[in-house]
């Protein structure tokens, strides 16, 4: 009887939700595009980028 109840609901959800993970991660990839975007054409991105040089620099005894 449970096993039955939960085949149809399986059945039931399954349907409704066809496709919803594509449409999930596509908005997921823009997301994160316009991420990218905002911190590769923004001072900050530069910013960033000389922190973890320096850090790196550190580690390794470069100087910095």
């Amino acid at each position: 009887m449970i096993i039955r109840f939960y085949c149809g609901l399986q059945r039931h959800v399954g349907g409704r939700e066809r496709g919803q993970t594509a449409a999930e991660y596509m908005g997921i990839v823009v997301i994160v595009a316009i991420i990218i975007v905002a911190i590769a054409t923004s001072n900050i991105g530069q910013t960033i980028a000389t922190n973890i040089t320096n850090k790196i620099n550190e580690i390794f005894g470069a100087g910095g």
